[in-house]
Order: structure tokens, then C-alpha cells, then sequence
């Protein structure tokens, strides 16, 4: 019995020691050391053969941030798997290794123990040479032509097989030119829908790998419209009202076509770009090439401010943006020239053309062409017509922020991003096969993909003279096709874009008919900025097109009115489509419009 006591009076003082186990004999807890942690950023990279790529380390845990770089284990890596150096920048080998993925390791200094990974797969290489182009149209003459070369590395295999657009050498489509199997580029007869070509080179050893080229189309390019002439100036070109500036900030547009009424003749263009929205008074000097293309200083006086069609305040909607100056004797080509609207040259050229003096109802469908100020000759087809309910925004003032906006009726509509731009307001689009006008030009959305312009019609019976009524009319010529839009005078097998069939009357007129009964409902909704009248699914068949605004709700549209079906098409903020440019520094800015 005492035993047993002993035996429990010994176990007491081994539990009396315990909680200060570890504590030093103070009973303060000391925490673990901190666990390194290691990251590194891409954890995936394709680097081309030969080429450098940067990786970057995290070290969290230590206040060593250092870190040794390994490539598949190997310290620094080596010629096969290839190199890294002491600040991550990898070296991929000059031949992609077998297999192609290599792992790139990142060791904490501070606690060799930790590391983190990244995967590296090394593709052969190439490059298209030149990068980038700009060529002219081609004639049945005289092809314009560009070699372009592939320069392959990282395999003892150099072919590549070579695209245009998507569609592989020799393709039948030759809409945006045609390229060989050997890297010879020709530029088509006609001016692209889009003239922006790509050209691309893919690897016969490994297809997944490829290169690019850009090549731009044009007739001339906009340096032709953008340049100052010499007396007596052909349209279609920079201009504007010498007034329309401020402190900080000049605005012009485009000198769109000669008009002729009781014997004198006037440039026709925009109320925006000839006469200030609504602020010039008669006598304004109007300059050839615009203040956006002289520093915003006033150039050749080439006509003087005459008459404009009110656009603010109008007690109904607007049919028309459309102003005349009368023209400087001797300053204009009498003949009513467009630039680029004739022949094209043994140089891939379109030279200089009167319209023709005759006018034509625009109808969905129709080619169409214009020149002017910022995109030079352009191609395209119109989209919709009779578009009402057409809302377009207004600076009050060159470069202002406060706006005003137009609701415009009867409007053209033509899609296609590459047609017009900033600037281009105030231009003559004219028929493609017969060069006769249509519309004048004036506003277009914030994304750049449509266009808007009043029937030329409208716009002549808008401007009579205020004395006895007489009306304008267009200086021009004979009918004859825009070359360079149409490929008249094109190499065998460069044909031009296909148009789509035009409406008959029967369905345009019951498409009007549809629309105006439902048009109040529609326009109602501040998301919609016009509606129109379209292409349908069938051949002949009209569709009511409904333009809402990008990043605005809409109320629900139905997929058919009375039997006729509607498409919605979202589109940026119109807005009338005048260069704008800034000062000090007088960098030419098309970003903003007024």
C-alpha cells in the first residue's frame, strides 16, 4: 500500500511540468517558421524557335525574393531544351526539342526544397516579308504585283502553303486579288468591300503555325483628297467653311460636287461642313484642302458661303443636311471632275471624272460609290432606304461638347465599315455602273459600319433659289461606270463583288406602307435610331429594318409587322461626319465628328 502511493505522489510532478513543455519555461508559445511558397507567371507560353519569352517569379514566406531558373532540371538549361538566364528570360533552342514541351522551373533561394513550374511548348518560326503593304488596282494591261516571302526557321522543312483572306492559292474568288502558290500577290480590278487584304503563310511541317501580311487596296489612296490642288480644283475633296474653328479645335469635310443654277455655280455639300450648322452667314470663305489639312489655317478660297438648309429648330423632321457656295470663278473644274470617279491608269490609278448629270432614285441593292476627304474612292452597296425616324447628333461648335440632334426622314443607309469616315461629309455617292448621283452624304454611327445620306433628289428641290424657285442641277456628263468600284476595265477573272438583288416595287411599296402605320410605335423607343426598309430572305422580298443603338435596351420587336418581317440591326450613335482636328499640337483627330 505505500508503494502504490509513491508510485502516484512520483506521476504528480511530471504533469505539474508539462504546460511549460516547449515554452522555454516561461509559457510563451513559439510559432513555426514561415512556409515558402513559390509562383511563377505564365504557368503556359508558346515561344517560337529562337525567340525570347519573360517569366516572372514570386518567392512569399521569406525575405529573400531570389530565385535559381532551371529548364528541365537543368540549372540555366542548355542549347537543346534551351537557356534561361538569372532574370527569367528564356531562350527557346534554335530547333524545337522532341517533345516540344519543356518545363521551366523557378527554386527558392531561401528554401531549396520549394519551386514552382511553368510549361513552355517551342513552335518552329515564322515571318512573312514585307509586313505590311500598299498597292494599287491591277488593269488588264498592267497587273500590280507584290512577292512576298516566308522566312522559316526551326525546321529543316521551309514550305508553307499561302492564303488571301482565308481562301487558299488560287482560289476562283478573287475579290480581294489572288495569290500563288509561291507568294505572288496581283490586287484585284475593283476596290475591296473591305480594302484591308491579309495575306498569310502556314507551315507544311507543322500547319498549326503561321504568319501574316497586311496588304491596303486603294485607286489612290486619301492623300489624293486630302492634298491642295492647283487651279481649277477637281471635288470630292478636303474642304470647309474657314470659319468653323475654335481656340482650340478646327472642323472641314468634303467639297462634294459641282451644281449649276440660273447660269452660276455652287460647290454642294453639307450645312455642317459649308455652313457651320446653322452659323455661317452668307459670304464665309470656303477653303480647298480644309482647315484639318492646313495646320487649321485658312487655304485657297475656292467659293464663298451661299445658302443651307436649317437644320436646328425645324418645326418637322429634317429631310436634308445640304448647303451651296458659290463658286470663285476660275478656282473649280467647270467640267463638275470627282476625283477617282473615272478610268483607272496603267498605274492602278482612278483618275478624275465628272459625275453624270442625270440622278437616280436610290433603291436597296444598288452599287455605290464615292469620293472623299478621309477614305478616298470607296465601294459599297446600299442597305436600306426610306429610312425614317433617323436621329443623328450635332456639335454646336467645332470640337464642342454640347450637341443638338436632327431627326432626319428618307434617308439612304449603306453598311460597311470601310465605306466612309470622319470627314468624308459633304461627298456625292453616285450610282457605280452609270456614275449618276443618288445621295449626298452626311452622318454615319461610332462604330464606323454605316453610313447615312439624304436622296439627292431631296436634296436639289431643298436649295432653289430664293429669287425665282429655280433649282440646282448637277454639272456632269455622259453615264459611265466607276472603274475602279466596277472592274470595267479589268484583267480576265477579277470580277467584282456580287450585288444582291434589288426590290420590286410591288414589295417596296408595300413595305412603305407597313412601316409608316408602325413607325410612331417604333421610334417611341429612345434605343431606336431609324427604320428602314431592306433586303429580305427571298429574292425581291423587302424586309422592315430597325436600327437600335449599341448598349441600349430595346423594347421587344417583333419578328413580322402586317406579314412583313423586321430585322434589328444595332448600330453606334450616328453623327454627322466631320474631320475634326486639335491645336497646339494640330494632330488631326477623326475620333470625334461634329
Amino acid at each position: 500500500m505505500p508503494r502504490h502511493r509513491l508510485m502516484a505522489l512520483a506521476v504528480v510532478p511530471t504533469l505539474l511540468l508539462a504546460p511549460g513543455c516547449g515554452g522555454g519555461g516561461n509559457g510563451v508559445i513559439v510559432p513555426p517558421p514561415p512556409v515558402v511558397r513559390v509562383s511563377v507567371f505564365p504557368i503556359k507560353a508558346t515561344v517560337r524557335a529562337g525567340s525570347e519569352f519573360s517569366f516572372f517569379a514570386t518567392v512569399q514566406g521569406s525575405v529573400d525574393p531570389a530565385v535559381t531558373w532551371q529548364v528541365n532540371g537543368v540549372p540555366g538549361g542548355n542549347s537543346g531544351s534551351g537557356t534561361i538566364d538569372s532574370s527569367g528570360v528564356y531562350t527557346a533552342p534554335s530547333v524545337p526539342p522532341s517533345p516540344p514541351t519543356v518545363n521551366v522551373t523557378a527554386v527558392a533561394k531561401a528554401d531549396t526544397t520549394k519551386s514552382a513550374t511553368a510549361s513552355v511548348t517551342v513552335t518552329i518560326s515564322i515571318t512573312v516579308v514585307p509586313a505590311v503593304a500598299s498597292l494599287f488596282l491591277s488593269t488588264a494591261q498592267c497587273p500590280v504585283t507584290q512577292q512576298f516571302s516566308a522566312l522559316v526557321s526551326g525546321t529543316s522543312n521551309s514550305a508553307v502553303d499561302w492564303s488571301l483572306d482565308g481562301l487558299p492559292a488560287g482560289n476562283p474568288d478573287t475579290r480581294s486579288g489572288t495569290i500563288t502558290a509561291d507568294g505572288l500577290y496581283t490586287s484585284p480590278a475593283t476596290i475591296p468591300e473591305n480594302p484591308n487584304v491579309n495575306v498569310a503563310a502556314t507551315s507544311q511541317a507543322d500547319p498549326q503555325q503561321s504568319a501574316g501580311a497586311s496588304i491596303t487596296v486603294s485607286a489612290g489612296g486619301p492623300q489624293v483628297n486630302q492634298s491642295g490642288q492647283a487651279d481649277p480644283i477637281r471635288l470630292g475633296t478636303s474642304g470647309g467653311n474657314a470659319n468653323d474653328k475654335t481656340k482650340s479645335f478646327c472642323c472641314s469635310g468634303t467639297l462634294g460636287s459641282l451644281v449649276t443654277r440660273n447660269g452660276d455655280d455652287f460647290i454642294l455639300s453639307n450645312n455642317h461642313v459649308l455652313g457651320r450648322s446653322d452659323q455661317a452667314v452668307p459670304g464665309e470663305p470656303i477653303t480647298e484642302p480644309g482647315l484639318v489639312d492646313n495646320h487649321c489655317a485658312a487655304a485657297a478660297v475656292v467659293a464663298n458661303f451661299s445658302q443651307a438648309v436649317k437644320l436646328q429648330n425645324a418645326s418637322h423632321d429634317a429631310a436634308v443636311d445640304a448647303a451651296l457656295a458659290q463658286v470663285v470663278p476660275g478656282e473649280v473644274d467647270t467640267t463638275g471632275a470627282i476625283l477617282q470617279l473615272g478610268a483607272v491608269d496603267c498605274g492602278g490609278l482612278a483618275q478624275s471624272a465628272p459625275p453624270a448629270s442625270s440622278t437616280v432614285t436610290a433603291t436597296v441593292g444598288m452599287p455605290v460609290a464615292k469620293s472623299g476627304r478621309t477614305t478616298g474612292l470607296s465601294c459599297g452597296t446600299i442597305s436600306a432606304v426610306a429610312a425614317d425616324g433617323v436621329r443623328v447628333q450635332y456639335q454646336n461648335s467645332c470640337g464642342s461638347d454640347s450637341t443638338f440632334t436632327v431627326t432626319f426622314s428618307n434617308q439612304i443607309i449603306i453598311e460597311g465599315a470601310s465605306f466612309s469616315s470622319a470627314g468624308d461629309s459633304g461627298s456625292l455617292i453616285v450610282d457605280a455602273e452609270s456614275a449618276e448621283p443618288t445621295g449626298l452624304l452626311f452622318a454615319g454611327d461610332s462604330d464606323g459600319g454605316v453610313t447615312v445620306a439624304n436622296p439627292i433628289q431631296d436634296v436639289l428641290a431643298a436649295l432653289p433659289d430664293p429669287g425665282n424657285q429655280a433649282l440646282p442641277t448637277i454639272v456632269g456628263g455622259d453615264q459611265h461606270p466607276v472603274a475602279a468600284c466596277t472592274g470595267s476595265n479589268a484583267p480576265g477573272g477579277m470580277a467584282r463583288s456580287p450585288v444582291r438583288p434589288r426590290l420590286s416595287d410591288s414589295a417596296m411599296a408595300r413595305a412603305r406602307s407597313v412601316k409608316s402605320s408602325h413607325l410612331a410605335a417604333l421610334t417611341s423607343d429612345p434605343a431606336v435610331l431609324g427604320v428602314g426598309i431592306g433586303s429580305g430572305d427571298g429574292p425581291g422580298e423587302a424586309a422592315i429594318v430597325v436600327f437600335v443603338e449599341r448598349g441600349k435596351q430595346h423594347r421587344p420587336i417583333p419578328e413580322a409587322l402586317d406579314g412583313i418581317k423586321t430585322q434589328v440591326k444595332t448600330i453606334g450613335r450616328l453623327r454627322a461626319f466631320n474631320g475634326f482636328s486639335c491645336e497646339p499640337d494640330r494632330k488631326t483627330d477623326l475620333s470625334r465628328v461634329r
